[in-house]
């Protein structure tokens, strides 16, 4: 690769919030970049746990110019969303540059310099998109656990196999969770520790996805902040099978909070205590963007600063980030409208400005 390579807007994150706003650059005729770490599009995907599927039907996992493959009703696997992300990447010609990993962000003369494990890019402008589920978050209490007891964080779980053990603790009640002891289920002691109790809907409502409520109502694409119907939609949801269903139908033991551990022991706020020969923390995962050196973009919080990803650096936007406007923002069927909007904007700065010789 050369020294530098300089483009109008880069593009950093080659996953579905990465690959829509690419679409629409390229529609627009922009000369753009998408650098993404991974060494196939959508292996993000790929390396979920086996027996994942989509909350969503496969005819709300669409990007904008493509329908996704098969029964537009079935819920799609994760390695049907990463084969399906990579076939977009390929049917639109998008420049991806996979295996470039981006290691920091600076603001210079004439826009940002971008430098990664491939060389430096510099960009008029920059749409980050690297998503909400950068690193994952472990309790500090795992660490007082004895080395005996096996430990992996939901985004290392693969499969039942991977815990030749009886007696497996899950830590954390949300979707991933809830879908990771059902997994473990069948071969496994499972006991689920659960913290907030979410409101829980079912996949399908009345004969029809609950994707396809949330679109007709307009609960998906609606403003958080500046609508009624954005307003109601604040909050995490359990969806899929309820966590009475899973006790009931597949003999999951519920357990509180999980408060403390010693040894071989962990403790629940409703004070039973259980010595598992395994637990996964499904305990979530922390955004990072300590790589951005752009004044004003990111909080002391290490939280991004934008109005529907536009932020007060001029040039730099933010795409795909959990609720950055609507419930949809971070939806596959659903960031084209933040996509549309950013490109939108850089298009308009583009038009504004003269172009350099």
């Amino acid at each position: 690769m050369a020294e530098r390579v300089d483009v109008v807007v880069v593009v950093v994150g080659g996953g579905q919030a990465g690959l829509a706003a690419s679409y629409y650059l390229s529609q627009a005729e922009v000369p753009h970049v998408v650098l993404d770490a991974e060494r196939r599009v959508g292996d993000a995907w790929r390396r979920r746990w086996d027996s994942l599927e989509l909350f969503s039907a496969a005819c709300y996992n669409a990007l904008p110019g493509l329908p996704f493959p098969g029964d537009p009703e079935h819920f799609p696997g994760k390695d049907e969303v990463a084969d399906y992300l990579e076939g977009y990447a390929q049917t639109f010609q998008l420049p991806v540059e996979l295996n470039t990993r981006v290691s920091s962000l600076q603001a210079v003369a004439g826009g940002y310099r971008v430098d990664t494990s491939a060389g430096v890019y510099q960009g008029e402008q920059v749409i980050v998109t690297t998503g909400a589920y950068q690193r994952p978050v472990v309790p500090r209490l795992a660490a007082k656990l004895s080395d005996d007891v096996v430990q992996l964080h939901s985004a290392a779980y693969r499969n039942p196999e991977q815990l030749p053990c009886d007696q497996v603790l899950v830590v954390g009640s949300a979707n991933s969770g809830a879908q990771i002891a059902e997994d473990l289920a069948a071969s496994h002691r499972v006991h689920l520790s659960r913290g907030q109790r979410l409101p829980r809907l079912p996949r399908r409502l009345l004969g029809k996805s609950l994707h396809w409520w949330g679109d007709h109502l307009g609960l998906l694409t609606a403003s958080l902040e500046g609508s009624w119907r954005g307003r109601t939609q604040r909050g995490d949801l359990l969806i899929g099978t309820s966590l009475s269903q899973l006790a009931r139908r597949h003999g999951v033991r519920l357990l509180g909070r999980t408060v403390d551990a010693e040894g071989r022991t962990v403790r629940f706020h409703d004070g039973r205590a259980l010595q598992p020969e395994a637990i996964v923390w499904a305990t979530g995962f922390r955004s990072d963007y300590s790589w951005i050196g752009a004044p004003g973009a990111v909080d002391e919080r290490g939280v991004p600063v934008h109005r529907r990803g536009v932020t007060p650096a001029s040039g730099l936007y933010f795409l795909g980030v959990h609720n950055q406007y609507s419930r949809g923002s971070s939806l596959i069927g659903f960031v084209r409208h933040d996509a549309s909007f950013i490109v939108d904007r850089i298009c308009e700065q583009v038009a504004a400005e003269p172009r350099r010789p």
